[in-house]
């Protein structure tokens, strides 16, 4: 008996935002997170449960909400900084890239780190009742996947100029986190004011996570469908000149004819060829997110890989100085390059 009441603790602490966090992933229209990525996602939030508990943890006097001032004013500050540095090392290596990226990437963060904040507490509290753990199930858990989501979606909305404009001019802001951060703390800080009522900070919890975060998500795939069909028709433009012998009227077209007036044929035409493949890999990682978004995405895996194998050979040809200055004078953005990466991961998966 005593296994079964435990048991129903711990499913009731750990479960409910795990199945809010499969309900969103099987709600992107894109698929863009993949099992293995949601996994890790949630070992980096329990990593950062791990290390803010000797500082936070420790000081929060009473399950399921503390009722001091530590635990309602300071620790909010405290966790979300923790949950927020993964977010930001995400974006730091360019692994957010549309709003619904980061929306299923910081619920994952957030669930994660409130899963394995659970673990703790279960193990540290095992005589505490149902009523708690459903608090912390339904409430606390969810409120830490709810507040670094919208961290996410604020910044992701304030980095777009840079991550959509040419990489090789991207400076990455730290400002950029320190908007959706306030907010973050702002809504763990309000839930935390409830200590005597944890059942309506629970209540506001489960009602407002949803809401919110389906609003984004519907802002989210509009935005990103606007994006793929613009910058589709770009990169094909593009595409098309490069084949016919002419370089894109461009101030990136301009500036690699005008180096390339002081280069070998040979060099040259490698060159052509690679911003070619380029252009062409990106335009069809592109067209297959948004043959995903109607359902029906399809792919030539083949010529894809033929073609990332002809760019990764030309590559090593032209060499590494004559790589880099290409690289420095493509116009392709940060978020191309991550579409191109999601199209990697697809062919890799099969």
């Amino acid at each position: 008996m005593q296994f079964l009441t435990e048991s129903a603790h711990w499913g009731l602490a750990l479960v409910p935002v795990l199945v809010l966090l499969a309900i969103f992933t099987w709600l992107d229209a894109f698929k863009l997170m993949s099992l293995k990525e949601i996994l890790l996602l949630l070992v980096l939030g329990g990593i950062a449960a791990v290390a803010v508990y000797p500082i936070s943890g420790r000081l929060i006097d009473t399950l399921p909400i503390g009722f001091s001032n530590y635990s309602r004013f300071v620790a909010p500050w405290i966790e979300e900084a923790f949950k927020a540095a993964v977010i930001i090392l995400l974006f730091g290596f360019n692994r957010i890239g549309y709003k619904l990226d980061a929306v299923i990437s910081g619920f994952a963060i957030g669930a994660g780190f409130s899963v394995v904040e659970n673990i703790i507490y279960l193990s540290i509290y095992p005589d505490y009742g149902a009523g708690t753990w459903l608090v912390r199930g339904l409430g606390t858990a969810v409120m830490h996947g709810t507040t670094l989501a919208i961290l996410a979606a604020i910044a992701h909305e304030l980095a777009e100029r840079e991550t959509r404009g040419a990489a090789a001019s991207f400076n990455f802001r730290p400002w950029w986190f320190v908007p959706g951060f306030l907010v973050a703390v702002a809504i763990h800080m309000l839930f935390n004011q409830f200590p005597d009522r944890p059942m309506l900070a629970m209540l506001g919890a489960i009602v407002f996570a949803p809401v919110a975060l389906m609003l984004i998500f519907g802002f989210g795939t509009s935005e990103a469908q606007s994006w793929l069909v613009a910058e589709r028709a770009e990169h094909k433009a593009q595409l098309d000149v490069l084949r016919s012998g002419a370089w894109p009227d461009s101030p990136s077209g301009t500036k690699i004819a005008a180096w390339s007036g002081r280069l070998d044929s040979e060099t040259v035409k490698r060159i052509r060829r690679y911003w070619e493949l380029q252009a062409f890999l990106i335009g069809e990682a592109e067209e297959t997110l948004l043959e995903e978004a109607n359902g029906d995405a399809e792919y030539d895996a083949a010529a894809l890989r033929s073609a990332l194998e002809e760019r990764e050979g030309l590559r090593r040809a032209l060499g590494p100085s004559i790589y880099a200055q290409l690289n420095q004078l493509l116009p392709f953005s940060r978020n191309d390059y991550w579409e191109l990466s999601e199209l990697k991961q697809r062919l890799d998966r099969g």
